[in-house]
């Protein structure tokens, strides 16, 4: 049953304007025909009449639109608007990164830094003649895990090197992109336990090379709940990088959720940009993510923000008492783009069934957008019996 327009939050309301109703200009022979007949009077008017009717199309074409598609669990449409239109994700677009980089990766992943040393080590002084290498492709490797890398380096009796540091192209200290700036960033911490005399560069180790000691990251289950909780960006973007890149990512999410060719249309692994996705494919890249995890006994919450009880981007989203728990997904604002893009992405429990649903937003206010948002899946749960949490403890994430 797809819901009544007039039970709908106002927002949902207003924002549909269907721009094919508004005539459009005539084509180029009616314009030749009034021109032909010399009635310049009659011309002025013309085109004075079809530029408002132009500034009018103008108008409606930047009106809030909002698509929306609630499907229950069992499969049924509860809500379908504009379910087929084209619209900004923002950082929901990192769901189709933490997708991509389970089905090349695994859940249980973990991000490797090698170090690795070429030339003469003596143990005995702690003096290398040579040169240090840094490799790994770790993204969310920050200054704890440099200072936990250092003693690392420290107990395997390294103190001074005589040639350079090296990091690996794909080295990222902070989850930056530069290499050469995380390799700056890494010599500076290593100071306090390794000297090194030769500076830093950017370079693949020798085949030849021996190896000093091995830093692993957290899971990459454990990465991607922190990454979706704060949405945080530069991470995105390194699994992104990790993972082959954002048109590698695309063609395997568009597979393995059944999706048609080029329906994802992501400018970013973090969902930075003008990206496109229409509501109706990220309801499947969601569902598929969800089957994805079943098959490994997890499920969304166990990598995606639970409102109202993990910190970051839903911490203070659905924080009643009765609320708490109720909702899991995927935020998206992008205030400056496309005239002010929001999204929400998810499943909410409510005491009949579980939902999911994906809510688009553009060309409005972000923080009106978002309170609209809560508004609609409230009034969804409150229909069904009220909200019900999900089976859900901090410790899973």
């Amino acid at each position: 049953m797809v819901c009544n327009l007039k039970r709908l939050p106002a927002f949902l309301t207003a924002v549909v304007l269907a721009v094919a109703g508004v005539a459009t200009m005539p084509d180029s022979a009616d314009a030749r025909t009034h021109r032909g007949h010399g009635h310049v009077k009659h011309s002025r008017h013309y085109m004075a009449r079809h530029q408002k009717r132009a500034k009018a199309i103008a108008s409606v074409a930047m009106q809030p639109q909002v698509g929306v598609l609630v499907i229950s669990e069992n499969g049924q449409t509860v809500m379908d608007e504009l379910s087929d239109l084209e619209f900004n994700p923002a950082s929901v677009a990192k769901l189709v990164t933490a997708y991509g980089a389970i089905k090349t990766l695994g859940l249980d992943h973990q991000f490797n830094t090698n170090v690795l040393y070429d030339g003469d080590f003596d143990k005995s002084s702690g003096v290398l003649t040579g040169d240090l290498y840094i490799q790994g492709a770790d993204p969310d490797f920050e200054r704890e895990d440099a200072l936990e890398l250092r003693q690392l380096i420290a107990d395997a009796g390294l103190k001074k090197v005589s040639g350079k540091l090296f990091v690996s192209s794909d080295f990222s200290y902070g989850s930056a992109s530069d290499a050469g700036w995380s390799s700056r960033s890494l010599s500076r911490i290593l100071r306090g336990a390794v000297a090194v005399h030769g500076g830093t560069s950017v370079g693949s180790a020798p085949e030849n090379s021996k190896a000093l000691a091995e830093y692993q990251s957290e899971t990459l289950k454990e990465t991607l709940k922190e990454m979706l909780s704060y949405s945080q960006n530069n991470v995105a973007e390194q699994i992104g990088r990790s993972v082959g890149g954002i048109s590698k990512m695309e063609d395997l999410v568009t597979r393995e959720a059944g999706l048609a060719p080029g329906s994802l249309k992501l400018s970013s692994a973090s969902g930075l940009g003008k990206g496109r996705v229409k509501p109706k494919d990220m309801m499947l890249v969601l569902k598929g993510l969800r089957n994805e995890l079943k098959k490994q006994g997890l499920d969304l919450q166990d990598i995606c923000p639970v409102a109202g009880i993990d910190h970051g981007t839903l911490d203070e989203r659905f924080k009643t008492p009765a609320e708490r728990g109720s909702v899991v997904g995927k935020t998206g604002t992008l205030p400056g783009t496309d005239g002010g893009t929001s999204s929400l992405v998810g499943m909410f429990r409510a005491q009949k069934e579980d939902y999911y649903f994906v809510i688009f937003c553009w060309r409005g206010d972000v923080v009106s957008f978002r309170h609209q948002q809560d508004e609609l899946i409230r009034k969804l749960q409150s229909t069904r019996g009220g909200p019900k949490p999900f089976e859900y403890s901090k410790t899973n994430g």
